[in-house]
């Protein structure tokens, strides 16, 4: 969930010059049939880590440009002899995907995003210490280099995760969204400018997520330089992630199920991890 003058301040950027490498070029086989000579499809195995938080109509949201979501009992079993709802909710509520046309006009829309691009390799970086102590503080170039000293370059076509321990604020009400009265600024970590830079001319992710409500930290809302970075590189993102505690920093496999819906600009999606 970007903040809301991310959202309604946000500006189209010029069109991508290339795309991470999962989405380039490579079409999915059609189903049942496979090339010549290709190997066996890889299936994750392991314990399976579910990184999504739980979707309802108390999830806190930013009131200018999103509403709760709403729940609606369209039947019962002892009236209809089944049970059914109906939801509405914003694109951009709960674990979501951003698209790369979040921020970009001409970028994927989620229904576009390739399938082999929502299967990576899971990277994680901890900035969890720092963030209890900076609630604003961003994921840095230091940090991304720091993480690679220990477990290797970034491998290509991974989503990078950052784990700030702020998931676990969510069930105490106002502490996900921190809201400041006194400078009138959220207070949540985010991912910098210079990260963002880095993933995307340095390194070759299809994903970037965060366990915050925005890539962006909360003190620049109006400024949404990093999803402007990634998005429109055909990188997405994730808000919102949970429980990015019970992964490795390497070594987990995700899976990002997200919606595909026409012309969707991201929406909320289950994202599990096979560890």
């Amino acid at each position: 969930m970007c903040g809301p003058e991310t959202i309604l301040g946000a500006a189209s950027g010029e069109p991508p010059e290339r795309l991470p490498q999962s989405f380039t070029g490579k079409q999915t086989p059609t189903e049942g049939s496979a090339p010549a000579g290709a190997p066996a499809p890889y299936v994750p195995q392991g314990v399976v880590r579910d990184l999504t938080h739980v979707l309802g109509t108390d999830w806190p949201v930013f009131s200018l440009y999103v509403e709760p979501m709403r729940i609606k009992r369209l039947a019962n079993l002892a009236e209809h002899e089944y049970n059914a709802f109906e939801l509405t909710y914003n694109e951009h509520i709960g674990t979501h995907i951003d698209a790369p046309a979040h921020f970009d006009d001409d970028g994927l829309t989620v229904e576009q995003i390739p399938a082999q691009a929502l299967v990576a390799p899971l990277a994680v970086v901890r900035i969890r210490e720092r963030a209890a102590r900076d609630n604003v503080t961003e994921l840095s170039v230091d940090d991304l280099l720091r993480w690679e000293s220990r477990h290797g370059r970034i491998p290509d076509g991974a989503v990078l995760a950052v784990d700030s321990g702020w998931s676990e604020r969510i069930d105490t009400p106002g502490a996900f969204l921190n809201y400041d009265e006194k400078d009138g600024h959220y207070r949540y970590p985010g991912i910098s400018v210079e990260a963002a830079h880095f993933l995307v001319e340095e390194r070759s992710v299809v994903g970037a997520g965060i366990d915050t409500p925005s890539l962006e930290p909360g003190t620049r809302p109006a400024d949404p330089f990093t999803h402007r970075v990634l998005l429109p590189a055909g990188v997405y993102g994730i808000e919102n992630l949970a429980h990015l505690d019970t992964v490795p920093d390497l070594g987990a496999t995700v899976v990002v199920g997200a919606p595909k819906h026409s012309g969707g600009t991201g929406g909320p999606a289950r994202v599990l991890a096979f560890v």
